[in-house]
């Protein structure tokens, strides 16, 4: 490439870069709700999936079967969310102004514990925190979710009929063998680690928002139901999830008992369950199958939570591993997909390319029908 050449290039790289995240900022109304949907598709083929392994009394349900039992499970589990979320909202943005109250009252106590001169005007300071503010912002995010679950649903019936064209449509697309085989292995490749991802994950998000649950209720929080339900969601949200889900709750119960003890306790068994469950026990069951850099999933929180604020967060390391894997197939992005994986080997076991920056699959590979 001439060297003069080289800025144009890097400008035309800046400019796409800044259009496709002005087009991702303002397109979110409808961008969001179609990629919840499709990782719910993704979801109900998984649970689909699971459903083949059982045999009861010698009968193998059948493939529809399996898809109307895994949609069923999702839908039970979905209603359940949004019940509960529809029957504590409105206490929780009730009690956000007694919340804001206790801990006006807090403020000298805490400044005193420290060492510090109480605040000289309180009330500036409560304008500042604006406790009440954070806690409908988080009612109002939920609230958001149940509003857009007609239009999800939409998406996944639709995706649901259609996806026994996919493969064909791949042909289609794809009239070169060794293309197309790449495509499928690529495609295999990303369905297989977000599904695994989603699997450990929605798991070990359950097992923390139901031992977080327990710890509420045995110090008696206000609407521990529905904080349970933030934790679980917070579970998803790599690096500050963990930490927001222990501190958030143990501050709820700091405004509302007014006292230190039961806000260390607090503090501490949540920091136990958040540190047990997300840095010993889902580590070992995760091992290296995302093979992500712990920096550019720094990064990629950043950057989609600056985009489309709390679903971003939620969604970050998905999209960081699609970007991963389409990005090890061509020579010319391959350098980024280096750099945003754990191993330096983004590819896996794509290691042979194709000319034209295809990668040729490992022969040892079975591709998705």
């Amino acid at each position: 490439m001439p060297t003069g050449s080289a800025p144009i290039t890097a400008a035309i790289w800046l400019a796409l870069l800044l259009m496709m995240g002005f087009l991702l900022y303002a397109g979110r109304p409808v961008l969001v709700p179609l990629t919840l949907s499709i990782l719910i598709w993704q979801l109900i083929n998984a649970v689909s999936a699971r459903l083949e392994r059982i045999e009861i009394a010698g009968y193998a349900p059948r493939r529809w079967h399996q898809l109307v039992a895994a949609i069923l499970v999702i839908v039970l589990a979905l209603w359940f969310a949004v019940n509960l979320i529809v029957r504590n909202v409105g206490a929780v943005s009730a009690n956000a102004s007694i919340y804001e109250a206790n801990l006006l009252a807090l403020l000298p106590r805490i400044a005193g514990l420290f060492g510090l001169p109480a605040p000289e005007s309180v009330g500036d300071l409560m304008e500042q925190i604006q406790l009440d503010v954070l806690i409908r912002s988080i009612s109002a995010a939920l609230v958001g979710f149940v509003s857009s679950i007609g239009l999800v649903a939409l998406y996944v019936a639709f995706m649901l009929v259609e996806q026994e064209t996919f493969g064909r449509k791949i042909d289609i697309l794809f009239p070169d063998s060794a293309r197309a085989a790449t495509v499928r292995v690529a495609l295999h490749d990303i369905e297989s680690r977000i599904e695994r991802y989603l699997w450990i994950k929605t798991l070990m998000s359950l097992a923390t928002a139901g031992l977080s649950w327990l710890v509420l209720v045995a110090l008696g929080c206000q609407n521990a139901s529905f904080w349970a339900l933030v934790v679980f969601l917070l579970n998803y949200m790599p690096v500050v999830g963990s930490f927001v889900g222990a501190v958030f709750p143990a501050l709820l119960v700091l405004v509302q008992f007014g006292s230190f003890g039961l806000f260390f306790l607090a503090l501490f068994a949540l920091s136990v369950v958040q540190i047990g469950i997300g840095s010993v026990l889902e580590p070992r069951l995760m091992g290296n199958s995302l093979n992500l850099s712990p920096l550019a999933i720094l990064v990629a929180l950043a950057v989609w939570g600056g985009l489309w604020g709390i679903p971003g967060m939620l969604l970050c390391v998905p999209f960081t591993v699609i970007l991963m894997i389409v990005c090890a197939q061509f020579e010319s992005t391959r350098a980024l997909a280096v750099l945003v994986s754990a191993s330096g080997r983004p590819e896996g076991d794509l290691p042979h390319r194709l000319p034209g920056d295809a990668m040729l699959p490992a022969p040892s590979r079975a591709l998705p029908g």
